[in-house]
């Protein structure tokens, strides 16, 4: 994924889980964020939609769960650059 793609969905965390600095987001995880819950998903999940023009399956949101998770899912399913 290029550098611009990896930013973007920087971005689309940083919306959404604002407390973050920009060194603990690739970190991020719903195992280490309390406040990421059913409704940050969901919130993540249409950020991530808007900002790559995607559409992501509902099944598929209880996978993504990390950072890196969702860059590879990002990176192998919808090939976003």
């Amino acid at each position: 994924m290029s550098e611009q793609a990896r930013a973007r969905l920087e971005k689309c965390f940083a919306a959404v889980f604002p407390e973050l600095t920009t060194s603990e987001v690739p970190r991020a995880s719903a195992a280490s964020l309390g406040e990421w819950d059913s409704l940050a998903s969901v919130v993540l999940l249409g950020a991530l939609e808007e900002e790559f023009q995607i559409q992501i399956a509902p099944e598929d949101l209880e996978h993504l769960i990390s950072f890196d998770l969702i860059l590879h899912y990002l990176q192998h399913d919808h090939q976003v650059s």
